[in-house]
């Protein structure tokens, strides 16, 4: 809901400050054209509706950008977002006359505010007023850009409307500035004429006690706003102190095998950079992307549950209740965690929804199989003789993949993983991880009959399926990833394939992947294991005739 607010709040005010910079634009052309542009990009805002949009904005805005510093449990952050607050929290100070004299003096006498006031007062009562004015224009505007672009370039699109929005960003800044630098010497010019700015002072409704308000309600609001904020900063550092003195919790952060503290109070995003680790946020840490998210490997229980925005973030990506955002996590005890979006991400990241290699959960089927007997076949051969008989073994062990719609994870000499799921749901997986079992099967005991002069006996495989949820993703040295899969399902799966040996059967498969399959393995003995590691015992089917399974 804040962010909402905030964001709400900002569009209303940069669509103020965006009319105001036209309107300041057309001081080029002359005093008088800018002042005759108010009725169009100014007026409205004075209206009661108007007056109400735009004070509530300000109000909302302010108050979210003091809670944000209220916060904020550690200083460290990019320097772009130090930038936007500073400058947000800067502009009061040096906008707080200008609101009094055109807002305040109206609302309140019979003032009536003009281009003509303003920059009599600017540029002829006080011109180093007029300069502080032009550096307020530069404040505001820099503000609002920084939160336009952070909203919006995690937006569809985007990229290609950028350098279009970049120009437009630096003109019309520069336009506004010109303006009013052309109208302010025109009225100094103009204030040159005997009589010309009393009439015009007169024609406002000015009186010499305004400007004694004006400047005494600047003092005023300016010192209070100083003291709140250092309040705020002094507030929040005192209670970080007394929290750190009392709690300790701690966090074992992934990649890098790091344990650092956990700030009390503070977001799991801000402990991670207050201990000087690189970890992804396009947005800021306002909830709007996905790119800080981790996987919560212990301590998950002890998290308050995913709000309506985090619940909609994440929706995008996963269905996993262990990933959560780091920048909407507050955990006061140990926690241990892992990044699923390396450090450097960039808007594109957080614009899509990440591929199977950039690292995702995936509800897939995981295969694994073994060469029986490998020790045996290597004995009293040459090395020559052993490798060519392997290499025919996964040869055979690919084509089966190929066929089934299977994707080869990774080897270990005389076997391999294979995952099936990565471009199809959880029922066609399971149904093609059942089938390339069965090839598996089949093409080994073809292969067998084919080298059956070199073989002292026949081939042999066993092969185990379970399906669940891991991730997977790209993984490996950098110049030779692959894709690949980890997790506790993928345990199950290679625990299952060594139960061949012991259950006496060529395939072992897990009830879950039969269920989804749509083979009958009713005919099959149905078996109740324990898996190392596991609290829960895993149900399976020991096939011992695999060529008799029908769907």
């Amino acid at each position: 809901m804040r962010n909402r607010l905030r964001l709400s709040s900002g569009l209303i005010l940069f669509a103020f400050v965006l009319g105001h910079f036209i309107n300041h634009a057309l001081g080029i052309i002359s005093l008088d054209v800018m002042d005759a542009a108010r009725e169009i990009f100014i007026d409205p805002w004075r209206t009661a509706p108007g007056t109400v949009i735009l004070i509530g904005a300000f109000v909302v805005h302010t108050v979210i950008a003091l809670w944000a510093l209220w916060d904020r449990r550690e200083l460290k952050r990019p320097v772009w977002e130090w930038a936007q607050l500073v400058l947000g929290l800067s502009a009061p100070l040096f906008l707080t006359a200008h609101v009094l004299a055109t807002r305040g003096l109206t609302e309140t006498t019979y003032f009536e505010s003009s281009y003509f006031t303003v920059m009599i007062a600017l540029w002829v009562g006080s011109p180093l007023r007029g300069f502080l004015q032009a550096i307020a224009l530069v404040i505001v505007w820099a503000h609002s850009i920084i939160g336009l672009h952070t909203w919006l370039r995690i937006k569809p699109g985007y990229e290609r409307f950028q350098p279009y929005g970049f120009a437009v960003a630096i003109a019309l800044p520069v336009l506004a500035l010109a303006g009013y630098v052309a109208a302010g010497m025109e009225v100094v010019a103009r204030a040159q004429t005997p009589g010309w700015t009393a009439a015009i002072s007169e024609q406002a409704g000015f009186e010499t006690g305004m400007a004694d308000w004006v400047y005494g309600g600047e003092a005023r609001v300016q010192i209070f706003f100083v003291i709140l904020v250092l309040a705020i900063v002094a507030g929040r550092v005192g209670m970080a102190a007394y929290r750190r003195k009392y709690k300790t919790a701690a966090l074992h952060y992934s990649p890098g095998d790091a344990l650092i503290e956990l700030r009390p109070g503070a977001t799991l995003l801000e402990s991670i950079r207050a201990s000087n680790i690189p970890h992804a946020s396009v947005c800021g840490g306002r909830g709007r992307c996905s790119t800080c998210r981790v996987r919560v490997n212990k301590g998950l229980e002890h998290l308050a549950p995913p709000d309506e925005m985090e619940s909609k973030v994440l929706a995008r990506v996963t269905s996993s209740p262990s990933v959560r955002l780091a920048c909407q996590i507050r955990p006061n005890q140990h926690v241990d965690v892992t990044a699923m979006v390396r450090p450097d991400a960039g808007p594109s990241e957080a614009r899509k929804r990440p591929s199977v290699g950039q690292g995702q959960e995936l509800d897939a089927v995981f295969l694994f199989v073994d060469l029986r007997g490998s020790t045996k076949l290597s004995e009293d051969r040459l090395p020559f003789d052993v490798v060519f008989v392997l290499n025919q073994f996964f040869a055979e062990l690919s084509l089966a993949l190929e066929e089934t719609n299977g994707h080869y994870a990774q080897f270990n000499g005389d076997g391999l993983m294979a995952i099936y799921g990565m471009n199809s749901n959880t029922e066609h997986a399971a149904a093609d991880s059942v089938r390339g079992a069965l090839a598996m099967l089949k093409r080994i005991e073809a292969l067998s009959a084919r080298l059956s002069d070199e073989l002292s006996e026949p081939l042999r495989i066993g092969v185990g399926l379970h399906a669940g949820e891991a991730i997977v993703g790209s993984m490996g040295p950098p110049a030779s990833p692959i894709v690949s899969a980890l997790g506790d399902n993928v345990n199950i799966a290679a625990r299952l394939e060594s139960q061949t040996k012991e259950l006496g059967v060529p395939l072992v498969v897990s009830s879950i992947v039969a269920e989804r399959s749509g083979f009958d393995f009713s005919a099959f003995d149905r078996h109740t294991i324990q898996v190392k590691g596991r609290d829960r015992s895993v149900d399976v089917f020991a096939v011992n005739q695999p060529e008799t399974l029908s769907q």
